[in-house]
């Protein structure tokens, strides 16, 4: 068919290297989308790169016929610009793309948690009709922008929906030298794809994080920038819609599904896009009674986050937590089928420069080690609301501090009795230690370091408010000195008890610590004789420091993978490290040389802790605590236990969460 066939009315979008107009078909009289291909001057390598996708996405469009699919209506060459360029026509979706919904009438204001499950439905089978395609085609792509709707507003079915813009999809049988480019909208992009590789999962992540979007208002994997985007995916664990929106009532079942889908390694995800949204659906649709019910996870799950989260805080924290890679050749390119689609979110159009290859450990499965139990029997439990994020004894052994994902911390005395942290802001707090009596509590968060009396139950009129958004962490010292991480920076105040009653703070001492940034709570610890502080960065930079007389200090490692959890021995003659690539080093200060390594643990370690046996205890997602001595090469027993672990500076009891239920705290002595 003839290009004069179209008369260009209104242009609707414009990208890089493409147009969307808005045309007259003067056969059928009826107004379609008309998308043809522009030019970038003297480039002709993106040219003829982009000519290739623009052919292909044709061909590809042309061998799709499905109903939750846009198809293409007619294709050829025109004149345009004086260029002989290729266009291809589909319908004209006047509604716009769910990215316009989004601003018009927002989903997660506007449609039950039915109504959005059965858009992601839709968008499942759509998919899921191109994995099933032989070959497979990968759409590449899925994001908010390119699925057009046309309203329904039936009581389950608000909107039809259909899938376009397969400029950047892919059949499985392409050449590596085809997969190895990275596309794609950066908000969307599954951590495989950034390592080049091609996968139907890859899909499923992009919906998951669309289903967030629809349920929400807000993005799982959050960064400020397009290369931070590109870390955040590799890197850090989703935010589960609770988190999210916690005003919505969104069940632990839903949670999982979600996260599930948005596991980092795609063997992790549902088995297919369709088996995803069947258990979206599921969730959202069962009883309360049901929704109770433990979900089958997979095998290592994705990490899950707190309730009442503040996500700016969130990804703030999470960008120092990775250094960013360089990542060169990262250009702008929007080719987009939706008419209204903005060109806002940027595109990777160029492979990632050539790294050399990584060595990867793999470590054992859970499954395949088995250890003898720790000989500990059960002294006390306790019921917390939610689950903890921290636990720490006070010095002298009598009470353990909770610290808990969006409620106020809790006391738990020795003698049964549950004590409710009332500082200002409590709910808010971000960590917590206690003073060398073990009669307060410090707390800080939103920027202010607050004290509780646990004897009086009182707050004590000394606030510390400090110029920063976010109090990495804070730790007090035997002799009095209470250490805070802020922003590259080491502040010492000398807090004896008299100091905490008259509401003018004392001056600091400081240590610039510049490109050392906290990635975690527990990594700022000081030795329990007070005279050393042990500091575990996010780039891995481990730093301790000898404050007695003159500050002092001693790089204990260097950069590497980011530290988790930072432990003292109850001598204070050495301390161990844990680290994210799943390892475990000490170091003895007098000599200050490396005394200790477990390499390739099953299950990253989260919390670390000695006993004053000097046993070294660590904590993961597993449902079980590793523990082991200085003289053993590797662990060499467990404990029925996750994700937290305190041993008690006085004697030999632990305190654990149950493995069955986060919210159960045990503590076991021998």
């Amino acid at each position: 068919m003839k290009a004069e066939r179209y008369k260009l009315q209104k242009l609707l979008g414009q990208g890089l290297m493409s147009v969307v107009w808005l045309a007259s078909d003067t056969v059928t009289q009826k107004s379609v989308a008309l998308k043809l291909l522009t030019a970038i001057a003297e480039d002709d390598r993106r040219n003829q790169k982009a000519r290739e996708r623009f052919m292909r996405e044709i061909e590809i469009s042309r061998s799709l016929q499905h109903p939750h699919i846009l198809p293409i209506l007619d294709h050829g060459n025109m004149q345009y610009k004086n260029r002989n360029v290729p266009y291809f026509v589909t319908p004209y979706m006047q509604e716009g793309s769910l990215a316009d919904l989004c601003k018009a009438n927002p989903p997660w204001q506007a449609w039950d948690l039915a109504q959005t499950a059965d858009v992601i439905m839709q968008a499942a089978e759509s998919l899921w009709y191109l994995h099933t395609r032989t070959p497979q085609i990968v759409h590449q792509d899925v994001k908010p922008g390119n699925f057009l709707f046309q309203s329904v507003n039936k009581a389950q079915r608000v909107i039809h929906l259909y899938l376009g813009d397969f400029g950047i999809a892919r059949w499985m049988s392409s050449p590596v030298s085809v997969a190895g480019e990275l596309l794609g909208t950066f908000a969307f992009i599954a951590p495989e794809r950034i390592k080049q590789k091609v996968d139907c999962a890859s899909d499923q992540y992009a919906l998951a994080v669309m289903a967030c979007l629809l349920l929400t208002g807000q993005l799982p994997i959050q960064a400020t920038s397009s290369e931070k985007y590109v870390q955040a995916h590799l890197y850090n664990p989703p935010l589960p819609p609770s988190v999210l929106d916690p005003r919505r009532e969104f069940t632990p079942k839903i949670d999982e599904v979600i996260l599930r889908a948005l596991e980092k390694e795609p063997e992790k995800r549902f088995p297919t896009i369709i088996e995803f949204a069947k258990a979206l659906q599921q969730a959202t649709t069962k009883s309360v009674e049901e929704q109770t019910e433990s979900m089958e996870q997979a095998e290592a799950p994705t990490e899950k986050l707190p309730e009442d989260f503040d996500t700016a805080v969130y990804v703030e924290e999470q960008e120092a937590t990775q250094p960013l890679e360089e990542i060169q050749g990262i250009e702008d390119l929007v080719i987009t089928l939706d008419p209204l689609e903005n060109t806002e979110e940027p595109i990777l159009d160029e492979p990632l420069p050539t790294k050399p290859p990584r060595v990867l450990t793999v470590a054992p499965r859970s499954s395949e080690i088995i250890f003898p139990e720790l000989p500990l029997k059960r002294v006390v439990e306790y019921e917390l609301p939610v689950r903890p994020r921290l636990l720490q004894w006070s010095p002298d052994g009598r009470a353990l501090a909770c610290l808990l994902y969006g409620e106020a911390p809790r006391i738990l005395g020795r003698n049964g009795v549950v004590q409710v942290v009332g500082c200002a802001h409590a709910s808010r707090a971000a960590d917590m230690c206690w003073s060398a009596d073990g009669n307060i509590l410090a707390v800080s968060g939103q920027g202010e370091i607050r004290f509780w009396d646990a004897l009086e139950q009182c707050e004590l009129p000394l606030v510390l408010r400090l110029d920063v958004r976010t109090i990495d962490g804070i730790d007090w010292s035997a002799h009095g000195q209470l250490a805070v991480w802020v922003e590259g920076w080491l502040m010492l105040y000398p807090l004896p008890p008299a100091a905490l009653k008259v509401p003018q703070p004392p001056s600091p001492r400081t240590i610039a610590i510049e490109t050392m940034h906290s990635g975690n709570m527990g990594v700022l610890r000081w030795s329990p004789d007070g005279a050393l502080l042990l500091a575990g960065a996010s780039n891995g930079k481990v730093m301790c420091w000898d404050t007695r007389k003159r500050i002092s200090s001693w790089q204990v490692s260097p950069a590497g993978k980011k530290v988790n959890s930072v432990a003292w021995s109850p001598d204070s003659s050495w301390f161990a490290v844990a680290f994210r690539d799943y390892r475990v080093a000490g170091w003895a200060v007098e000599n200050k040389e490396r005394i200790l390594l477990w390499e390739r643990l099953p299950a990253m370690p989260r919390m670390l802790s000695v006993s004053t046996e000097q046993d070294i205890t660590l904590a993961s997602i597993e449902q079980r605590l590793l523990s082991g001595s200085l003289h053993d090469t590797y662990p060499s027993a467990s404990f029925s236990g996750q994700l937290l672990a305190a041993w008690s500076p006085t004697q030999a009891e632990l305190a654990t969460l149950d493995a069955s239920c986060e919210t159960s705290l045990g503590i076991w002595g021998s």
